[in-house]
């Protein structure tokens, strides 16, 4: 499980499977843009990915298992 920071709003998100992933319930697919651009990253590391919606940006402020 990761937590980002996006701006000022943090949220959560638990990286699963594709056949597990809910986006709406803050689970994503290791396969989505976002899951992609969050794993591998360390705690105080920026990640950004590019989504149909734009460029976001994530901040991990912590990552547990």
């Amino acid at each position: 499980e990761e937590r980002k920071e996006k701006e000022e709003n943090e949220v959560t998100y638990t990286i699963v499977g594709k056949a597990e992933a809910d986006p709406m319930n803050g689970t994503i697919s290791n396969d989505s843009p976002v899951g992609k651009a969050l794993i591998g990253k360390k705690v105080g590391q920026t990640a950004t990915a590019d989504t149909p919606a734009g460029e976001l940006k994530f901040k991990i402020l912590e990552i547990s298992k």
